[in-house]
């Protein structure tokens, strides 16, 4: 089991595929078994790297605060202990953020950006509605099982018509996500850190290529977040994912295989 230490915690991770290298990082509460609609693709072209963020999997769950900026230390401490220099990076929701920081705060480490389901964060950030936010809060003090607190949540995370029309496909995710469950502790620690991200007064200073990824009936992180991205970074591409919610990565994986295929071969041209 390949493990590698960062700033006093163990960080579960896996490599798959040749070729050059494509970090991978998941979002709030996720462990990397998430990206199972994901993975078998790109590692089909690309040496493919995903990790368990501290507080999920198999990497250690400290009882003490997280920081969207320590998280980003975590990834390239994985970088480090895989080899590689320098990689492609491709977060979603709160792997976005941590794209994010990793491509300021380490920029010579990163090929290329992508950016999925995510947001610069603070004053400007364009809030869920009330209710989705209560739903995010209450998971840290429910007494529900993980698999009925993943249905609880399901109906934000998908848009209502891939909720109610693709059951099964839900039910494959959740039962991803609760092979190894996030512990309530190590949930309300990651949402704090989401909670306390910042970047849009410096996210312009991004100049490498970057690619944004946004569903347009996104319940959980609105759609204006990723277009708001998008402007902010300069001559950063975008792409709407028609119809999906925060979980395009089982409603149009396909379409965005294809798409983050396209971009990151483009950057290989370049």
């Amino acid at each position: 089991m390949p493990v590698t230490s960062s700033n006093g915690i163990d960080l579960y991770y896996e490599v798959h595929g040749e070729g050059e290298p494509l970090l991978l990082i998941m979002g709030l509460s996720l462990n990397s078994k998430s990206w199972f609609r994901t993975l078998p693709v790109l590692s089909e072209h690309y040496k493919v790297i995903i990790f368990d963020n501290r507080g999920t999997g198999l990497s250690s769950k400290p009882n003490t605060p997280y920081s969207i900026d320590h998280m980003a230390e975590d990834a390239r401490d994985v970088l480090d202990a895989v080899g590689v220099n320098s990689a492609h990076v491709y977060g979603i929701s709160m792997g976005g953020m941590i794209a994010q920081r990793l491509a300021l705060n380490y920029p010579k480490r990163i090929r290329s950006l992508i950016l999925g389901c995510t947001t610069t964060g603070g004053a400007n950030h364009i809030q869920p509605s009330t209710d989705v936010s209560m739903l995010l809060l209450s998971r840290g003090t429910s007494s529900a099982t993980p698999e009925e607190m993943a249905w609880a949540t399901s109906h934000i995370l998908y848009s209502q018509t891939f909720f109610e029309n693709q059951r099964i496909l839900v039910a494959e995710d959740i039962q991803k996500r609760i092979e190894l469950p996030i512990e309530p502790f190590a949930y309300m620690l990651q949402l704090q850190a989401c909670m306390s991200h910042d970047t849009f007064n410096v996210i312009d200073q991004i100049n490498i290529p970057t690619l944004i990824i946004h569903g347009d009936e996104d319940k959980l992180i609105p759609y204006e977040n990723g277009v708001t991205l998008a402007k902010k970074i300069p001559n950063a591409e975008f792409f709407k994912v028609q119809g999906a919610g925060h979980i395009y990565v089982t409603e149009a994986n396909d379409l965005v295989n294809e798409r983050v295929l396209d971009f990151l071969i483009n950057q290989q041209k370049c």
